[in-house]
């Protein structure tokens, strides 16, 4: 299992750990003020900082930022890939959520209205402190789940986050329009997200090498065997968001504990 489920979870899934959702942390340590000023302030914090750092990993210094930046997401915003069936878990733990615009979306294509990340936090107190923009839409656990659902069949991949580890305050669906995605994998920037707790694997027998999960998946993990007419996946690559399965008709693709792979056990 990741660190944070040691540090935070008890040895279990750390994300499905009620505590993590508590008033009694969002009522420590600032926390409101915190994702107030993080959700109002996003595209005019990180525009510049985008641009700095792009210009700082051609420098000798990039490591060393790297590092600091690394423990910054650890400690304030850090995040884990979640299956959909996670999810599920997660919004019966929660009840009710916001559906609010992302603000990566704002930041990455000036669409100020692209609603794909929903608060965890149901909280009045909250809500006043962000600006108009937002019009926070509630929604029961059975709305957001069949939206998320819907998410899932399109290809994106969802994650959880905290505001002040371990308090978890978001769940995200990402595709390479998002900062997070950028950060983490297609850019590099620096680690601030784990990868899953389960791998997807291909049934041989059941796939017919039709290549459609090859499309949904966003992190190059599939590969094609033109000799066996096949998919497979690299588990060493593979983030376990599980959005593959939603593309194949055969049922061809199952998730498995990263745990149980040899390879990708350590890989987080």
């Amino acid at each position: 299992m990741c660190e944070f489920c040691t540090q935070h979870g008890e040895g279990k899934k750390w994300y499905l750990a009620m505590e993590n959702y508590s008033r009694d942390l969002l009522d420590q340590d600032s926390r409101r003020e915190y994702v107030a000023h993080f959700l109002n302030h996003f595209v005019e914090a990180n525009g510049p900082g985008v641009r700095q750092l792009e210009a700082v990993m051609k420098t000798p210094f990039y490591p060393a930022v790297r590092a600091v930046l690394q423990r910054n997401a650890r400690r304030n915003h850090f995040g884990q890939v979640v299956t959909v069936e996670e999810v599920a878990q997660i919004l019966e733990m929660v009840g009710e959520v916001v559906r609010l615009p992302c603000v990566c979306r704002r930041l990455t294509t000036g669409n100020l209205n692209a609603r794909y990340c929903y608060g965890l936090i149901v909280d009045q107190r909250l809500n006043d402190g962000l600006d108009d923009s937002f019009s926070l839409e509630i929604l029961q656990a059975d709305q957001a789940l069949a939206s998320i659902r819907a998410l899932d069949r399109e290809g994106l991949m969802h994650s959880v986050w905290t505001f002040k580890t371990p308090y978890i305050g978001g769940l995200c669906n990402c595709d390479q329009d998002c900062m997070a995605y950028r950060a983490n994998h297609s850019h590099g920037y620096f680690k601030n997200m784990f990868r899953g707790e389960a791998i997807a694997v291909v049934d041989q027998e059941a796939c017919n090498g039709c290549k459609a999960c090859i499309r949904q998946c966003q992190f190059g993990a599939m590969r094609y065997s033109a000799a066996n007419k096949k998919v497979m996946i690299d588990p060493r690559l593979c983030y376990g968001c599980g959005v593959c399965r939603a593309a194949c008709h055969h049922e061809a693709i199952t998730m498995r504990p990263r745990s149980e792979s040899p390879v990708a056990s350590r890989i987080w």
